[in-house]
């Protein structure tokens, strides 16, 4: 299941996803780079944040993980890049809650 959340820079985005990490132990966030990860999620919550540079790499990081959760701030991949980790997360069932702006 994907569930897409557009809504503008400033409002609670990355907030949101803390409080819905925090509630499932499950779940996984991906992020565009280290510096969200570092500055923005709290450290009980960042072994469970993953940086996604190398898609290739971060399939096969998934596939070796449990978890039914994946929580995505902010997409920074190609339209190619974003069809080929839904469909493998798809393909698991694996549901993903996606939080970002498209401005």
């Amino acid at each position: 299941m994907l569930e897409l959340h557009n809504q503008n820079r400033g409002t609670g985005k990355t907030t949101k996803i803390i409080e819905l990490m925090e509630q499932d132990e499950s779940a996984l966030c991906l992020v565009p780079n280290s510096m969200i990860k570092r500055y923005n999620f709290p450290k009980n919550l960042q072994k469970r944040i993953l940086v996604g540079v190398n898609l290739e790499h971060l399939i096969d990081e998934l596939r070796s993980m449990r978890f039914t959760k994946l929580f995505i701030d902010e997409l920074s991949y190609s339209k190619f890049n974003l069809a080929e980790l839904f469909y493998e997360l798809g393909r698991s069932r694996i549901q993903v809650i996606v939080f970002g702006t498209d401005q």
